[in-house]
């Protein structure tokens, strides 16, 4: 992934008072939005994120249309070079923004 364009969604957490109401998804809506806007220079192909390695985060970032990046822990491990036995705490995710820019012509 290093050697493609991407925008880095850093820390997208929520307030306990405020899950179930698909705010998180519609963050997620506006920055593919953003970054598919013609007069946007970025020249973004992805987005991004560090997902934390758990059930219910890796199905939201699912259910936004974000795919992982490698397609075991093991060879996420192996590019990161990491050789612990341990889980990994957190899993790269993207998602293709051609596939919003298709959906809109």
């Amino acid at each position: 992934m290093k050697d493609y364009p991407a925008v880095l969604v850093a820390r997208l957490g929520g307030s306990s008072e405020f899950r179930s109401k698909h705010i998180g998804s519609d963050v997620l809506d506006f920055i593919k939005l953003w970054f598919i806007e013609p007069l946007n220079k970025t020249g973004c192909r992805f987005v991004i994120v560090d997902a934390y390695n758990t059930p219910k985060t890796m199905a939201f970032y699912e259910q936004n249309g974000f795919t992982t990046v490698f397609s075991t822990e093991q060879q996420e491990k192996d590019y990161r070079h990491i050789t612990s036995e341990a889980t990994l705490s957190t899993r790269l995710m993207f998602y293709d923004l051609m596939s919003m820019v298709e959906e809109y012509r």
